[in-house]
């Protein structure tokens, strides 16, 4: 065989493979699309509409490697990784509770070696936190700067379809919940402290009526938090108490724990008390729960009542009761009952 008719045969074999593995790179990226684009139509609205955030944290544990595998495929599996990342978190954060609770049980009994195994075992949960976290919002960042050739914080893009003002919305607040797990964790994962700002002003591109009042609720906790930034802008409890009216009436109650995250911040415990019951009432058998959201008003109320067990335990040793965010353990009523609890242990 001649040498041009091998180098012939060899460049048409080059050409045959390269056409094929094309091909089927071309059907795999193809399908991967198809799948991810039937999950955020399909499978996405049914997990916002469910109650249990408990079993979505661990829905996100167990799928969110599943989701991401696509993108090796070629796919953009960003917006469904934004949610099943936001909801790892939260089993995360929830752990990091559990942690600090025994923390603050053990030092108010004085156990030294328990209390700092706690704080341990606290640190290292919130930052897991932090990193799923702040893995979702650069995911997000970045899908959002390339599509939209913006950056986040600085121009509001026109975004037209609801899931991708959802998304938007979770990739904000996982942004600046990685920041503030990072920070109870000891700066572990060192997540950008500017964050706070990029999510200032990047939530006033959502419309604040249709999303529960959680843009400006959010806004106004970083005003709290951020030294400077509330200046020239509203009074921010006076924001976060009309955003919890507009998330009552919309039957989501995120921008309540919202008020509950900024009351706690503050250490005043008349603005604790007043968030705690102010959620409490919003929860009542008459007030329904949007149920395209229950998801989001679940994972609020998870939030919410975590706040109210770091809050009870601190004072009492003990987590909050079933109707521990409507009557304090130095009310009367409540105060007999705990003495009476007491008493039965002894």
């Amino acid at each position: 065989m001649s040498s041009v008719r091998k180098i012939c045969q060899g460049m048409a074999t080059i050409a045959i493979t390269t056409t094929v593995l094309t091909g089927c790179s071309q059907v795999t990226k193809t399908g991967a699309n198809v799948a991810l684009g039937f999950t955020e139509k399909h499978v996405v609205p049914p997990i916002l509409a469910m109650d249990d955030a408990e079993m979505v944290c661990n829905s996100g544990n167990a799928l969110t490697p599943a989701i991401m595998s696509t993108k090796e495929m070629g796919a953009d599996p960003t917006r469904v990784a934004v949610l099943m990342y936001s909801a790892a978190g939260i089993c995360a954060e929830k752990k990091a509770l559990e942690a600090e609770l025994r923390y603050l049980r053990a030092s108010r009994a004085n156990q030294v070696t328990e209390a700092q195994d706690a704080r341990v075992e606290q640190k290292r949960w919130a930052a897991l936190a932090a990193q799923r976290q702040y893995t979702g919002y650069q995911l997000f960042q970045t899908r959002y700067e390339k599509k939209y050739n913006k950056g986040l914080g600085e121009e509001c893009a026109r975004m037209n379809s609801d899931i991708e003002q959802t998304v938007y919305l979770l990739g904000m607040l996982s942004g600046l919940q990685a920041m503030t797990n990072d920070i109870n964790s000891g700066n572990a994962v060192n997540v950008p402290k500017d964050i706070a700002a990029v999510v200032e002003r990047g939530m006033i591109c959502l419309d604040n009526a249709k999303f529960w009042g959680v843009p400006n609720a959010t806004r106004a906790v970083i005003w709290t938090l951020l030294p400077g930034a509330g200046e020239g802008k509203p009074e921010p409890y006076q924001t976060l108490k009309q955003s919890t009216q507009i998330g009552e009436q919309k039957g989501v109650r995120l921008s309540h724990a919202l008020y509950a995250v900024a009351a706690q911040a503050s250490g005043d415990d008349a603005k604790v008390r007043d968030a705690l019951k102010t959620f409490a009432q919003a929860r009542s058998d008459e007030k329904p729960v949007n149920p395209q959201f229950k998801l989001i008003d679940s994972m609020a109320a998870m939030m919410t009542e975590g706040i109210a067990d770091r809050y009870w335990t601190e004072h009492t040793g003990v987590r909050s009761a079933d109707d521990g965010m409507q009557n304090f353990w130095d009310e009367t009523a409540n105060s007999s009952e705990l003495d009476e609890l007491f008493n039965a242990d002894m």
